[in-house]
């Protein structure tokens, strides 16, 4: 069945890269995040974090497609090295995800902590030995799982609430909407950090499966609308509550979104460092994710988005001066 699949992947791949996308952007972030900034700053601030969620790996897409040097930037030594550092605590957060989500379950905080453990060391090694094709396809796999999930999640929260709706703050405060339009802007950086993006990008273009190359740019913005689909959803629960009796209903979906965006970033070490240095630094992350996790996935995510601005501004600045003085230089030639 699997090489039938994979059959099926190889001559048509723009769905599955668009799938893979969404289920690489996920991120039990995305759902934490979003009841997080309900409840502090309100249902409008934690709507636009939400859109730019959204537009996010759009955006990635058509820059890419619009300034191809930013490729050129991205392959040197130092951004790939930086990338890499990143993606150790994208790892972390996802991780982080896993362990809190199980929690509040009967499993517990010791239990949640052993099951992340050994999810994280199982995909290091299924990784390590399989490559790309094995994270594309988990991760499609894992985000059809997301969309049931979330559906009936939403389905049965709006039963169990009935008519009742979570009172939240509207959050129309100047103040409340500027944090909402700044962390949603944190947001759009994103994609450019994700290592596993630009080998997404290159695998298109050559690879020795002989998989079909396609338009990828359409497959990011497929890619951003299937992320948006299942947010719709992941944001509608803040307006019906989640009763004890779904507890582990959310944690089975937020160990799914975490851990459909961890393959990512494990495999991203491999892309970068290859087989050897790649599986010393995922082993690395494993062993000192106990130090991070105290932070708890907003803490987390809020360390890495506001460092990684400053360098995707700076990478973004050193492209666009590139192409003008590639621009101008063939200007001159002629």
């Amino acid at each position: 069945m699997f090489s039938r699949i994979k059959s099926k992947f190889k001559q048509n791949p723009t769905a599955y890269y668009a799938l893979s996308i969404a289920a690489s952007w996920a991120g039990a972030g995305s759902l934490m995040n979003s009841t997080t900034l309900a409840n502090t700053l309100g249902v409008v601030p934690a709507l636009i974090w939400c859109i730019f969620n959204t537009l996010a790996c759009i955006v990635f897409g058509l820059v890419i497609w619009k300034l191809p040097t930013v490729r050129e930037i991205m392959r040197t030594k130092p951004c790939r090295l930086v990338l890499a550092l990143f993606s150790i605590f994208q790892i972390w957060l996802c991780m982080t995800a896993i362990s809190e989500a199980w929690a509040s379950t009967p499993l517990g905080q010791v239990g949640g902590m052993i099951l992340t453990y050994a999810v994280t060391l199982g995909f290091i090694m299924a990784l390590y030995r399989r490559g790309i094709i094995a994270n594309i396809m988990t991760d499609n796999g894992g985000m059809w799982v997301i969309y049931a999930l979330v559906v009936a999640l939403y389905l049965a929260s709006v039963v169990i609430a009935g008519n009742k709706v979570v009172d939240l703050p509207a959050g129309m405060e100047t103040g409340n909407l500027l944090q909402g339009l700044y962390k949603g802007l944190l947001l759009l950086p994103g994609p450019f950090t994700y290592p596993y993006f630009f080998k997404l990008l290159d695998y298109n273009e050559r690879n020795e499966e002989q998989v079909s190359r396609v338009d990828i740019t359409k497959a990011f913005i497929y890619g951003g609308i299937g992320f948006g689909v299942y947010l719709f959803f992941a944001f509608s629960l803040i307006f019906t509550g989640l009763s004890p009796a779904l507890n582990i209903c959310k944690a089975v979906l937020l160990s799914a979104l975490a851990i459909s965006s961890l393959s990512s970033f494990v495999y991203s070490e491999f892309a970068v460092f290859g087989r050897g240095v790649g599986l010393g630094i995922n082993l690395f992350s494993l062993a000192f994710w106990a130090w991070v996790a105290p932070l708890g996935v907003m803490g987390v995510w809020t360390l890495m988005a506001e460092s990684r601005v400053y360098l995707i501004v700076a990478i973004l600045l050193a492209a666009l001066i590139k192409r003008v003085v590639d621009r101008r230089r063939g200007a001159a030639v002629k």
